[in-house]
């Protein structure tokens, strides 16, 4: 996964705005827009701020995590990479619908396990 990737991929985590990222950070929007898109590439500093406003380490940014040792999997590597990746299940080979199907259905799975979360949250208040 790209550093560009990465910051994305964790900025919707956080459900942030390009914009909220740009002035935590202290940069511009066309600047994250840059960073996110393999344009630009941030200094020691920048690196820094990023990660705090993120919630992760200055390492985890750059860190390459390899798949063959047990490692991290980033899931969005398979739906947005810049090379398409080949999956197989079961000796199958899916698809680009079933590659879409797959997304949808960890998405829904996510939005339900925030649900979930909302509702515990709102019981242990009563």
């Amino acid at each position: 996964m790209t550093l560009g990737l990465r910051i994305r991929t964790l900025r919707k985590a956080r459900k942030m705005t390009q914009q909220q990222l740009a002035d935590v950070t202290q940069v511009s929007r066309i600047y994250i827009q840059a960073l996110e898109s393999n344009r630009r590439s941030p200094s020691m500093k920048l690196l820094h701020r990023l990660s705090e406003q993120l919630g992760v380490e200055t390492s985890d940014l750059l860190e390459e995590f390899p798949r063959d040792t047990g490692g991290r999997l980033q899931l969005e590597e398979l739906f947005s990479g810049p090379e398409p990746m080949e999956i197989w299940y079961r000796s199958h080979k899916l698809s680009e619908k079933d590659m879409a199907m797959v997304q949808r259905l960890i998405e829904a799975a996510l939005m339900d396990w925030e649900g979930d979360g909302k509702r515990a949250k709102k019981g242990a208040k009563r």
